[in-house]
């Protein structure tokens, strides 16, 4: 188990506050501005909500970021592979690139594993890896956030399996999923509330106070109901990652090698 302590200071890219009440407000950031997220920020989110997890005075977990977007940065049609972008991460991402197996399927158990109610403010732009937002209970999003899987298939030519293929049907239906996922579709705000994604959309400083009031009568709760009713939420989506991630992944790897043969 670990405690507040263990991991206030820990990371880099991440703000620890934990109210009177057991809600911890975990604030993502890149040197004080929106989060960037490259291989070490993935990384370091996965030890970070293994930490979460593990902490038995969270009652209820609020994610919110910084700046304007949630998560950048934004692929771009020139943008190609991570290492190409940032050459001081070649070497590292190689060897991302044999560890995915295990790397993202962690990011992503690791989500999930987090025992009590998960919250998220979404003050901008979800640019990459939308399923750290969109697997938590409630989502809060403000009217200029928008949702995208544009960095696989349509930008850089991957098949989307580290985890877009789960996310998307589950949430938006197979068919729409299915045109989201080949066509590099950004989705806006309005079509995120419409279509069930988010729970409430607002203007931008107003997104983290209404998460902080909903997190604040989620933890009115006793733990046991916070816990239970935790579990039984995520449970079909900890199946559906299961029986899919390491597949997806699988062919997201197969792809990108064979078009560096």
């Amino acid at each position: 188990m670990t405690v507040l302590d263990d991991y206030r200071e820990k990371y880099e890219h991440f703000v620890f506050n934990r109210d009177k009440n057991g809600i911890l407000e975990m604030r993502l950031h890149s040197d004080g501005d929106s989060l960037q997220l490259f291989v070490p920020q993935h990384r370091e989110l996965t030890r970070a909500f293994r930490d979460i997890a593990l902490d038995r005075e969270n009652r209820v977990v609020l994610i919110t970021g910084t700046g304007d977007e949630f998560i950048g940065p934004q692929p771009t049609a020139d943008s190609g592979q991570i290492m190409t972008v940032i050459p001081e991460f070649a070497q590292e991402y190689s060897v991302w690139e044999q560890d995915a197996w295990t790397d993202h399927r962690e990011l992503v158990n690791a989500l999930l594993d987090i025992q009590v109610p998960v919250v998220a403010a979404v003050q901008g732009p979800a640019r990459r890896h939308c399923e750290i937002p969109l697997f938590s209970d409630i989502i809060i999003a403000s009217d200029t956030a928008s949702f995208e899987d544009s960095g696989h298939f349509q930008f850089e030519d991957m098949a989307p399996g580290d985890g877009s293929h789960i996310w998307t049907t589950m949430l938006l239906g197979i068919n729409r999923a299915r045109a989201y996922m080949l066509t590099g579709e950004v989705i806006s705000a309005e079509e995120a509330l419409r279509w069930g994604l988010v729970k409430e959309v607002l203007p931008q400083d107003q997104v983290l106070e209404r998460a902080r009031e909903i997190a604040e009568k989620i933890a009115e709760k006793s733990d046991t109901t916070l816990r239970f009713t935790r579990a039984l939420m995520v449970q079909p989506l900890k199946k559906q990652v299961l029986e899919l991630l390491g597949l997806g992944l699988a062919y997201e790897a197969f792809g990108a090698l064979g078009k560096r043969a």
